[in-house]
């Protein structure tokens, strides 16, 4: 009786630690996120680090219909996690005029392509949106890299 309860229990353990979310770190590097593209699954955790003088805002337009505004305060380091598939365009506020932002793919979201150029038709409509076109164009580029679309 107690080997079969060994046994069970184990085999809980496993299934349990397979399924843990994996964790990924961004780190400021002066006015840019390193990684500036991350590739994650639904449930998996993310930090940002070394962010003394930078925060994390995402940009309403650029993210997964349904998704909760992130918008950290400055100088905090912060974790969150990623439950809705799709693509998240951030930025740090303060740094936006020298393009300091990232991009992430959350799970496999269908059309990619189409998502990536929808964002790059919102900054036709609004200018303040316009330092995302060349992370949105890199992304798209580092994507084709990966064989990811």
């Amino acid at each position: 009786m107690a080997k079969r309860l060994f046994w069970v229990l184990f085999l809980c353990w496993g299934f349990v630690s397979i399924s843990q979310a994996a964790e990924h770190e961004v780190r400021a590097v002066g006015v840019k996120f390193d990684p500036m593209f991350i590739i994650i699954e639904p449930g998996d955790n993310v930090s940002w680090v070394n962010m003394p003088a930078h925060m994390i805002e995402t940009i309403d337009a650029m993210v997964p219909e349904g998704t909760e505004k992130i918008m950290t305060e400055l100088g905090v380091d912060v974790n969150f996690t990623f439950d809705l598939e799709g693509i998240y365009v951030y930025k740090c506020t303060p740094h936006w005029g020298a393009r300091m932002g990232g991009v992430m793919l959350v799970g496999n979201p269908s059309d990619i392509e189409g998502t990536i150029d929808a964002y790059l038709l919102e900054i036709q409509t609004d200018k303040s949106l316009l330092p995302a076109k060349g992370l949105l164009k890199k992304f798209k580029k580092h994507l084709q890299k990966q064989g990811v679309i």
